[in-house]
């Protein structure tokens, strides 16, 4: 299993159109097309695939500490980071998140340090998080949707 990440293409929607979550994930995210369509402010796409082909996605956001208050200036914002139902379980989201230290300074050489939230009921994504060496804040944010979630952060 080869696992890569890349920016979304300008223009190429249709890489990401087919992504989704299985139901029981979507209390926690959108789908990747419709969390890019919905995007308010700056969001990047990326791409997380596997032996070339996109099984994954998330965005970042580079105006994040403007949104949350936790995040300080410097720093940037993981949103939406998941992998297509047909490939979980497979241990790409962990391989993709081991990734992310090396390939976010190359694309954002200015960010410090990548801010990311999740859902207290999700202890399967907060695990992955932590193995791709996200630490756990200790601090909960309040703000989201679906209850409280934990703060993590990566330095880079």
């Amino acid at each position: 299993m080869s696992i890569t990440l890349c920016p979304l293409p300008p223009g190429r929607p249709d890489l990401i159109e087919g992504l989704d979550l299985p139901p029981e994930q979507h209390q926690f995210s959108d789908p990747p097309a419709v969390v890019m369509e919905k995007a308010q402010g700056k969001r990047d796409g990326h791409l997380i695939c596997e032996n070339g082909i996109p099984v994954g996605f998330f965005a970042i956001e580079p105006d994040y500490p403007q949104a949350h208050e936790f995040a300080e200036p410097g720093t940037i914002g993981v949103r939406m980071f998941s992998i297509d139902y047909r490939s979980q379980g497979r241990g790409i989201a962990s391989a993709a998140c081991q990734l992310l230290a090396e390939y976010l300074p190359q694309h954002y050489p200015w960010a410090s340090a990548v801010y990311l939230t999740v859902n207290h009921r999700n202890p399967g994504a907060k695990r992955v998080y932590l193995k791709g060496g996200f630490e756990d804040t200790g601090e909960d944010y309040l703000g989201g949707a679906s209850g409280p979630q934990d703060i993590m952060r990566l330095a880079l």
